[in-house]
């Protein structure tokens, strides 16, 4: 089982490398932006809710209330990374711009556009699908709050706590998300014909994500950002799996059911490509954000999941 999950998980890398090779390699064509710009639109105002309703929706309350330590699993995680990169940016004495890097991308990782593909072709159940669309949602409202209100104070603004519960609530998936729970939390189901509908715009979303988390990294020389990188590195892809994995124990969930082998590989993912977008538009060291995202990536994809699939014996 352990060679058959490891070498499904090997095949899902190479073909996530492929597709974000190809997303990387269509920077350089002008015809290209209004096509990965109608990809995004339909990723994130059609794929992406379909996916995280069709995951928590025909779920029972009781199956939603088991998910609660998934929860506390992403809180503990962002936060242990959140608030130990403030400390490390401050002994590093950075600018706070580069300090706001350091930040971003060790709490917030690619838990949508990349953490939802890996569970879903490894283990493909919807047991992993709901604790990963939690898990991503609840990073995600984070991502959309504190993450926006840090990056906003970092550049000098005032931050607008309006303007951060209305991106919160204008975000298609954390709105679907909220309806899903509806349905869950009053008893109803969905009429059962929308389930393989749903599916079908499921499905290729996995890939038109990957060719996006591709597309939106710049190719850059990481000499330059080596110590950010690294510390980044560090937080986001050993101390967050090491932290989340005592978690495991202590909340007894046991390491090796598919729901902490889910978190586990969340808890793994690169920093968020996100991260890069609001680089982009805060004004912010486009080159240090895309760096780190990049790098990391490859280092998630080929070095720590797998490594971290062998150890654990998934």
């Amino acid at each position: 089982m352990v060679n058959l999950t490891l070498e499904t998980y090997l095949v899902t890398s190479a073909i996530s490398l492929a597709l974000i090779s190809i997303g990387i390699s269509a920077q350089s064509f002008g015809i290209s932006k209004p096509i990965f710009y109608v990809i995004n639109k339909l990723v994130l105002w059609v794929m992406l809710p379909a996916v995280v309703f069709s995951s928590i929706a025909w779920q029972s309350l009781d199956q939603i209330l088991g998910l609660a330590k998934v929860i506390a699993l992403a809180f503990v995680g962002f936060g242990i990374c959140f608030f130990l990169a403030i400390a490390a940016s401050h002994k590093m004495y950075v600018s706070r711009k580069i300090g706001a890097a350091v930040t971003m991308n060790s709490a917030f990782m690619n838990v949508t556009y990349l953490g939802l593909p890996v569970v879903y072709a490894v283990f493909g159940t919807f047991e992993a699908m709901a604790a990963a669309s939690m898990y991503a949602m609840i990073i995600g409202v984070l991502h959309l709050t504190l993450g926006v209100a840090f990056v906003t104070s970092s550049t000098g603004k005032k931050v607008s706590g309006h303007a951060i519960a209305y991106g919160v609530l204008t975000f298609p998936a954390a709105f679907v998300l909220i309806i899903a729970l509806l349905f869950v939390g009053l008893g109803g189901r969905p009429p059962a014909e929308l389930i393989t509908p749903l599916n079908y715009l499921a499905k290729p979303s996995f890939a038109l994500m990957l060719l996006l988390v591709g597309y939106q990294m710049p190719l850059v020389n990481p000499r330059k950002y080596t110590s950010a990188l690294t510390v980044t590195g560090i937080i986001r892809l050993l101390i967050c799996p090491i932290v989340t994995y005592a978690c495991i124990i202590l909340f007894g969930l046991g390491v090796t059911g598919t729901v902490s082998r889910t978190v586990m590989v969340m808890a793994a993912m690169p920093p968020a490509v996100f991260n890069v977008y609001l680089a982009h538009n805060f004004k912010l060291d486009l080159k240090l954000y895309g760096t780190i995202v990049l790098y990391l990536t490859f280092v998630s994809l080929f070095l720590v999941l797998p490594l971290m699939m062998v150890i654990l014996g998934f």
